[in-house]
């Protein structure tokens, strides 16, 4: 019988959620997200790496990764003041909200609006876990041996930090 222990050179499957501590956490940030990769040879922040590993299939794990490892430091410099008229949609602009658009350039613009007034908007262009700590909510769906299609596959995606 395969041994279902989270070890290096494994091929991991697991789910996750993830909530910002001390806030209310956007929806689309929270939305139950899955992933696949090979334990030691993928990228994968050694905080996730260090709780997973020795864990067994159908485990479930929480991990806090503090705002230096995720998001980084709420910066007030990235609050800044915008005119609504330098925005595609102004009238979608709603206080406590996050407003989004793409840009002409293709570039994603998302900020928390602040407050709305004098055809200005204050926007919060911070990601909204900065200065928190993510709660990360893991369950280990599967855990393999590593085939060597799963290596040769490892080795085209140029992976080797972990």
């Amino acid at each position: 019988m395969e041994d279902k222990t989270v070890a290096p050179n494994k091929v991991i499957t697991l789910s996750y959620q993830l909530e910002i501590e001390g806030k209310e956490t956007p929806a689309w940030f929270a939305r139950p997200m899955k992933v696949s990769f090979l334990l030691g040879r993928d990228p994968l922040m050694p905080i996730i790496e260090q709780a997973i590993v020795g864990a067994k299939e159908g485990e479930e794990i929480t991990v806090t990764i503090p705002p230096e490892q995720a998001y980084g430091p709420y910066d007030k410099n990235l609050v800044q003041e915008i005119s609504l008229d330098q925005l595609k949609n102004p009238d979608q602009v709603k206080e406590g909200e996050y407003y989004q658009e793409v840009t002409p350039t293709g570039r994603q613009l998302m900020f928390l609006v602040i407050a709305k007034k004098d055809g200005k908007v204050v926007a919060d262009f911070n990601h909204p876990a900065a200065g928190h700590n993510v709660i990360m909510k893991i369950k280990i769906d599967e855990v393999r041996e590593a085939t060597a299609m799963d290596f040769a596959a490892c080795d085209m995606r140029n992976c080797g930090s972990g």
